[in-house]
């Protein structure tokens, strides 16, 4: 599955790469930027942050996590593995 947004850089996609119980991995590309994240376990997750000048990446453990923050002049994208196993996808912009 792919989502095309507007990012803070001009246009954006994010490609679903590989879901299934407690596990999605994802590819973000925006500009002539690339980044990729992925959690596999119950609770694991991982945050991407779009930026016009460049973005940043972190995954761990995240629980049951909130919706992310909005931040100024970024698109913040949270996957993470429910309780259930399931998936879930964030896209937060301001």
């Amino acid at each position: 599955m792919t989502i095309r947004f507007k990012g803070p850089a001009g246009p954006a996609t994010l490609s679903v790469t590989e879901v299934g119980p407690n596990k999605v991995e994802y590819t973000v590309k925006s500009g002539s930027g690339r980044s990729q994240g992925g959690a596999s376990g119950p609770g694991q997750g991982c945050i991407t942050v779009l930026r016009s000048n460049g973005g940043g990446n972190s995954c761990s453990g995240l629980g049951d996590a909130a919706r992310p923050s909005p931040q100024p002049d970024a698109v913040v994208i949270q996957a993470t593995t429910g309780e259930d196993g399931t998936a879930i996808l964030r896209i937060v912009s301001e």
